[in-house]
């Protein structure tokens, strides 16, 4: 990756991980309207899960261009 492209993507992490976390809790809240008596810790744990594997496919799509 080029110098200028390091240089941005470290401006955003910050901005990158809040999102991730505000998806977090999305997905919580709504797991919680089905779950009543959620456990947020292994729900936490599942979105995470999920959101991995979300990017996995992303990072497959931006690499065949």
């Amino acid at each position: 990756m080029a110098d200028l492209e390091q240089v941005e993507i470290h401006r955003y992490r910050r901005e990158l991980e809040h999102d991730v976390n505000h998806l977090v809790k999305k997905y919580c809240r709504i797991m919680s309207w089905e779950v009543p008596e959620l456990n947020e810790d292994e729900a936490g744990k599942l979105i995470l899960m999920a959101l991995r594997e979300a990017l996995d496919g992303v990072e497959k799509d931006v690499q065949k261009g």
